[in-house]
């Protein structure tokens, strides 16, 4: 075919773009009186390629005055007499709008548009060549994705962290007794600041959305000059009265809040006292706490060095160990983790990280609200079916987003 024929057919108003799962390929097709001889007919196939990727569009077909004629009593003959030119066909010197469309394929998201010519009816069977009509169209244009913050839902809580012990403002929460006595007096010793800070910890823990008291331990003790048998009865009965004030500070807390432990003798503070201390027979006194047990214990510390040392602590260690105990208040920390794990994915989306948002989502498939950012990620991967799955469940759920996202590809 010669190359001047190519200018006897003008080609304009190219365009190639995507609509929804399809791309739709246009263009007008221009003829002159003189296109082709009277017994030819020229092929127009139109394609779309990229790399090693082509799709074949329908034909074209421009016909001479005596290649239509003689194509329409071939048609008569076979018993097609109604038969017409298809609107992809006409007649030279006329024109035609070109309109095909073909499924959408990734690969296509930029394309180029080409052309290829051939002549029927000359005895050589020519080819004009192939011609470029467009280059490299962007064909895919992304979604734009919605998503939104996920609020933590109170209803999803789960324990990510049990049994944390709350920090008062020093390491040790003691209330004080008075000698072999059981009765807590609010207004001595100091005790009313403590009684305070217990409560108001306890009603912070209450207040704070994402805590839950898991209880409240209290230990009873008694000095360990006494009798073993009072200071079991001291150490169990103080416990209970402090349990007794904190359940009327705070009257939702029932039974199972409170741990009730009796320590009987504080034995252990005592050594503490006297370790960080400079008393004298320091070492003396320390070896009798770690090597002797109960009244031996008691009955060896009196007889040390003549009762001084004894005397010494009596004065200076034990009204500090008639107390009630050490009161420790534990709690659980919650957290909705299933809209944590969301949001994580939403900004992985926002930054167009969407394999990796998808891979966090999986573990949450079952929770409604993550069923519009994991369509999201299938829309933005180009896997729109499935996209389209997971946004009408979303819809369903009443996700406003889901409903933006699926109008973008339906």
């Amino acid at each position: 075919m010669p190359v001047s024929l190519t200018a006897q057919v003008d080609i304009a108003g190219e365009s190639v773009k995507r609509v929804k799962h399809s791309v739709e390929v246009a263009f007008d097709i221009h003829t002159t009186p003189k296109t082709l001889k009277n017994r030819y007919k020229m092929v127009l196939t139109p394609y779309l390629c990229n790399g090693a990727d082509t799709v074949w569009l329908p034909q074209a077909e421009i016909y001479g005055k005596i290649r239509y004629k003689r194509e329409r009593q071939e048609q008569a003959l076979s018993g097609n007499r109604t038969w017409s030119l298809a609107p992809n066909q006409i007649l030279e010197g006329g024109s035609c709008a070109y309109a095909a469309a073909v499924p959408y394929e990734k690969w296509m998201r930029t394309a180029s548009l080409g052309i290829k010519r051939r002549m029927v009816g000359c005895a050589c069977d020519c080819h004009d060549g192939d011609q470029t009509l467009l280059a490299d169209v962007p064909v895919y244009t992304p979604p734009v994705p919605a998503v939104a913050e996920i609020a933590a839902d109170p209803a999803r809580f789960e324990v990510v962290e049990a049994h944390r012990r709350w920090a008062f403002d020093r390491n040790e929460i003691r209330v004080f007794f008075p000698v072999a006595d059981t009765e807590l007096y609010p207004d001595k010793f100091g005790n009313q600041a403590t009684l305070d800070k217990i409560v108001e910890g306890i009603r912070k823990i209450g207040s704070t959305e994402k805590l839950r008291l898991s209880g409240v331990e209290i230990t009873g003790f008694a000095s360990p000059e006494g009798a073993l048998a009072l200071n079991t009865r001291l150490g169990g009965e103080r416990a209970r009265a402090l349990k007794t004030y904190i359940a009327k500070a705070v009257p939702e807390l029932c039974d199972a809040d409170f741990q009730l432990i009796n320590g009987v003798e504080n034995w252990d503070d005592l050594r503490r006292m006297v370790a960080a201390s400079d008393m004298e027979c320091r070492d003396e006194v320390l070896a009798v706490l770690d090597n002797d047990a109960g009244n031996d214990r008691k009955v060896a510390l009196q007889r040390l060095a003549g009762g001084k040392p004894y005397r010494y602590m009596l004065k200076n260690f034990y009204p500090e160990l008639r107390n009630a105990c050490y009161v420790a208040v534990y709690y659980d920390v919650l957290n909705d983790v299933a809209a944590d794990a969301i949001n994580v994915a939403n900004t992985q989306i926002r930054a167009g990280k969407y394999a990796e948002a998808l891979e966090l989502l999986r573990e949450y498939g079952d929770d409604p609200r993550a069923w519009n950012p994991i369509g999201v990620c299938h829309m933005m991967l180009e896997e729109e079916d499935e996209a389209v799955r997971w946004f009408e469940k979303a819809v369903a759920a009443g996700c406003v987003e889901a409903r933006k996202n699926m109008e973008q590809i339906r």
